[in-house]
């Protein structure tokens, strides 16, 4: 991931000024965007009248946000490219 997040930089930052005290709070941004995704998932079943449920795609986020596992799994063991986003599902 550090090879292509280095390469990802370097051409945002050949269009784009970014400063480096931005580039810091990333892996914040990362996480806050991760617990927006699973709390909107949930929200959205509470709205529909659904019992909450885990699917494989929910439970994936919560690995990657419970174990800290950065770029949300990209490049790491985590990462199936066959089933990506996907973990098995989990009890409620």
């Amino acid at each position: 991931m550090d090879d292509y997040f280095t390469t990802a930089l370097e051409g945002y930052r050949s269009e784009t000024r970014i400063e480096d005290s931005m580039l810091e709070k990333l892996p914040l941004f990362i996480k806050v965007t991760l617990m927006e995704q699973i709390v909107d998932e949930f929200e959205c079943m509470r709205n529909h009248g659904e019992e909450p449920e885990c699917d494989e795609e929910l439970s994936y986020c919560i690995k990657c946000l419970e174990d800290d596992i950065p770029f949300i799994g990209f490049f790491h063991e985590i990462y199936s490219w066959e089933e990506p986003f996907q973990y098995e599902e989990r009890d409620t």
